[in-house]
C-alpha cells in the first residue's frame, strides 16, 4: 500500500530533521548497506552459539539449570544467526516488505507443515 501524500511529506520532514540533528547517524546509515550490518549479526550471533555451547559444555555436569541456560544461549545464537543468514543471502527485509507467498522462518514452515497434514489426513477420510 503506497504512502498517502500527506504520509511522504511527513516521512521527508522526518528525513531532514534526522539529517539536520544527527549528521554521524545519517553518515553511518548510508555507508553501512543492509548486507554488512547482517555480516556483522552474523559474526555476533556465531559468538554467541560458542559461548552458550562452552556454557552448556562446562555446566550441565554440575549444573541441570546452567546447562540448560547454556542451551537457551545456543539456541538464541542459531536462530539469530539464520536471520541474518536470510538478510545476507536473500536480501529479504526483516519488516516483512516485500515478502513471498510462501511463509519464512520457523513458524511459517511449521504452520505450512500443520496445513499439508491436515489436508493429507482429511483426503485419507
Amino acid at each position: 500500500m503506497p504512502l498517502s501524500e500527506e504520509e511522504q511529506r511527513i516521512l521527508q520532514e522526518m528525513e531532514q530533521k534526522l539529517y539536520e540533528n544527527d549528521r554521524s547517524f545519517v553518515d553511518r546509515v548510508r555507508t553501512e548497506g543492509p548486507r554488512s550490518a547482517a555480516a556483522r549479526s552474523m559474526r555476533w550471533s556465531v559468538v554467541v552459539f560458542v559461548v552458550g555451547l562452552a556454557v552448556l559444555l562446562l555446566a550441565f555436569r554440575t549444573s541441570l539449570l546452567l546447562g540448560t541456560f547454556g542451551f537457551v544461549v545456543m539456541l538464541a545464537g542459531a536462530l539469530a544467526f539464520e536471520r541474518s543468514a536470510r538478510l545476507f543471502f536473500g536480501g529479504h527485509s526483516p519488516s516483512g516488505a516485500g515478502q513471498s507467498a510462501r511463509p519464512r522462518g520457523v513458524a511459517g514452515e511449521l504452520s505450512v507443515i500443520g496445513r499439508r497434514l491436515r489436508s493429507r489426513l482429511w483426503r485419507d477420510r
